[in-house]
């Protein structure tokens, strides 16, 4: 198999897993695209196991192992999984991806270990920086001004909140972080698509488009 058909395979996936995800990956320069659907990806991937009802060695050993697993393709070990071919191709001795990668699943890792709220919330939220951080690694962002890093911050801790079930403070730190920055730069709105709350589906996509491109995210 080579890597166009494991790209195909992702790209499936993706359609049913995240289609606001996969919908949201179009409005990025075309030359990231593929690496951009290789991360998001991998963290519904990584997503969907801190969700599982696995006994919790099992969920930390599983979490361990795609660590391993991603850190060795990045230093160029042959893997027969669709998505770990993938990076070995595109991130092969990135020395960058690789301290992040791991930074990024290890803060899953004490995400699953610890049992207080409070601290899976600013674990989860730091899982959103990190990977914010990988995506504006790829698209060749060193630098951003300040308001696109408070509103995305705000949009990080909103994200973590909805998902931890807590909707009210959650939409709190979602319209601070729209107040800040509603209309980024083009280069950034795939960062902003990623983290909002305002989600891509097969019955709103050509409502949530005309709002993307006439009022921003």
């Amino acid at each position: 198999m080579n890597n166009y058909d494991d790209l195909k395979i992702i790209k499936k996936e993706l359609k049913l897993i995240s289609y606001h995800s996969y919908i949201a990956t179009f409005f990025t320069n075309y030359e990231y695209r593929n690496k951009l659907l290789l991360i998001i990806f991998i963290d519904l991937e990584l997503i969907k196991i801190i969700r599982s009802n696995l006994d919790k060695n099992i969920l930390l050993t599983k979490l361990d192992w795609w660590k391993i697993s991603c850190l060795e393709s990045i230093d160029g070990k042959y893997y027969s999984v669709p998505s770990l071919r993938l990076i070995n191709k595109y991130f092969k001795n990135d020395s960058f991806i690789k301290k992040e990668f791991s930074i990024l699943i290890n803060y899953l890792i004490k995400y699953s270990n610890t049992v207080s709220y409070n601290k899976k919330i600013k674990f989860y939220s730091k899982y959103l920086l990190i990977k914010n951080k990988i995506i504006f690694y790829i698209i060749k962002s060193k630098s951003y001004n300040l308001n696109i890093k408070r509103s995305l911050n705000f949009l990080a801790i909103s994200k973590s909140l909805s998902e931890h079930n807590n909707k009210e403070l959650s939409n709190k730190f979602f319209y601070k972080a729209k107040k800040i920055c509603n209309r980024p730069n083009k280069k950034y709105l795939i960062l902003f698509l990623l983290n909002s709350n305002n989600y891509f589906t097969k019955s709103n996509l050509y409502k949530r488009i005309f709002i993307v491109f006439n009022r921003g995210w």
